[in-house]
């Protein structure tokens, strides 16, 4: 089978402009990874396959089985969410479609049939395809829910497709949300084992291993709250090598994740309009030294301060330098704002922790070549009553005592367990002792400025 492409898009309505009025702008970095998957797409020849096949995790679904909607014509629009002039009106691939059902019983995968012709309750299509639409022309679709899948199956599935042949190209669009579990106030409140998801979510589609996901359990898989695994592992599934990701992030409490696989993609460059993967907070930090260390010498181009709805709000923030090997190089940062725009609190910082951190020499600018940069946006911290509530791979901590203060950053390599997390920045602050301390946590979205999130 001649599968052209495959990507994992989310589908929150709020992203779709007419829905969100201003608020889609909160996940921007989603936006980005939707921009830079389209101009890819753009870029190719031929990017539009003959049929394209959509795991929707919000199609009906039938129990221990996968679900093909066999409507001969789709129709939706965004109305219960304030917009019913944006909509879509698709048609399907029948024969297409059995000769799957087909292939997929002959691999042991079960298959139900139902049809569905009304796409306004599938948000989980209607928005991944309105984005896909901007970029290139909607062939006929096949349209399942995964749903009905053991985690297993859903990874069957996708090595089934690999092999799939029925003379047509195809592509397929795995729909899926990460954890609504991120933060409190999420739509479905908050649990830590969320992050957890997330990031093995990541690794399993940056490294093309599934078995990141296969070491989780069933309870984590279950308090992570999500609608995307099994989409996720049909993708990879299908893919059988990384998966490049463009976008990250959690901004509403729930996880958004974009990421493109082209066969032999990594030979596929991006033309000049292509916009760069990369997130524009790191590239700042970077900006910030370059010009501190080079000050006669024009340093790579910047981003634009407006670039992100966040360049204006005030946040804290820490810059971390480390060496192409992973050693720290330096890393400082601020517990609450001290500056009225996030761009300038990025900038300080970088400068501070490549200039001022004692542990290390200042660099040089022979050095910038040689270093890689990350920016930890902090969430405000919250007093913890409870250090059950704690988790060193989910919130950092402030432990304070008198005019004395330590802080650690969450998800560090060698740190475990809340008492090692609490120990550690307690001796950060010079505090001797955790007797009558008083505890915050945080949480922290991380830009790294390459590779996989640190």
């Amino acid at each position: 089978m001649n599968w052209i492409w495959a990507a994992l898009m989310p589908h929150p309505p709020v992203l779709v402009p007419d829905v969100g009025q201003g608020r889609e702008q909160e996940a921007r970095q989603t936006l980005r990874g939707l921009e830079t998957l389209r101009a890819r797409l753009t870029a190719m020849a031929e990017a539009t396959p003959d049929f394209l096949f959509v795991l929707s995790p919000h199609q009906p679904y039938t129990r221990g089985a996968l679900l093909l909607n066999t409507a001969e014509t789709l129709q939706g629009d965004f109305g219960p969410f304030g917009a019913p002039k944006v909509r879509l009106t698709l048609s399907t691939h029948g024969k297409a479609a059995a000769a799957l059902a087909g292939h997929l019983k002959d691999r042991g995968i079960p298959v139900a049939t139902r049809s569905t012709p009304h796409l306004t309750p599938d948000h989980g299509s209607l928005v991944p395809l309105h984005f896909l639409a901007q970029a290139l022309s909607l062939p006929p679709v096949i349209l399942a829910s995964p749903i009905g899948l053991s985690p297993d199956q859903s990874l069957a599935l996708g090595k089934a497709l690999a092999d799939f042949d029925c003379g047509e190209r195809g592509a397929l669009l795995a729909s899926g949300d990460l954890s609504h579990r991120l933060k409190p106030g999420g739509p479905n409140g908050f649990h830590p084992d969320g992050a957890v998801f997330d990031a093995a979510i990541e690794k399993a589609l940056r490294q093309g291993d599934p078995a990141h996901l296969a070491a989780l359990s069933a309870s984590t898989l279950a308090n992570a709250g999500e609608c995307g695994l099994r989409s996720v592992l049909a993708l990879i599934g299908l893919a059988g090598e990384a998966v490049p990701v463009f976008s990250h992030e959690g901004p509403f409490g729930v996880g958004y994740c974009t990421a493109l696989w082209q066969p032999g993609g990594a030979d596929v460059q991006p033309g000049p309009d292509v916009p760069s993967a990369k997130h524009p907070y790191p590239l700042l930090a970077r900006d910030a030294v370059t010009r501190h260390l080079n000050p006669g010498t024009p340093p790579p181009q910047a981003p634009d301060a407006d670039a992100t709805a966040l360049w204006d709000t005030p946040r804290a923030c820490f810059v971390s330098i480390k060496t192409l090997n992973g050693g720290l190089r330096g890393c400082i940062g601020t517990i609450v704002p001290t500056k009225p725009r996030l761009e300038e609190e990025i900038r300080a910082n970088a400068i501070s922790a490549a200039t001022q951190d004692y542990r290390f020499r200042p660099m040089t600018a022979a050095e910038l070549e040689e270093v890689t940069f990350s920016v930890d946006i902090l969430s405000e911290p919250e007093p913890v009553t409870d250090i059950k509530t704690l988790d060193p791979r989910v919130f950092g901590v402030i432990v304070s005592k008198g005019n004395r203060r330590g802080l650690l950053l969450p998800n560090l390599p060698g740190v475990r367990s809340v008492d090692q997390q609490l120990r550690i920045a307690a001796q950060k602050g010079g505090i001797s002792d955790l007797t009558n301390v008083r505890i915050h946590r945080f949480t922290v979205d991380r830009y790294p400025e390459t590779g996989e999130k640190e």
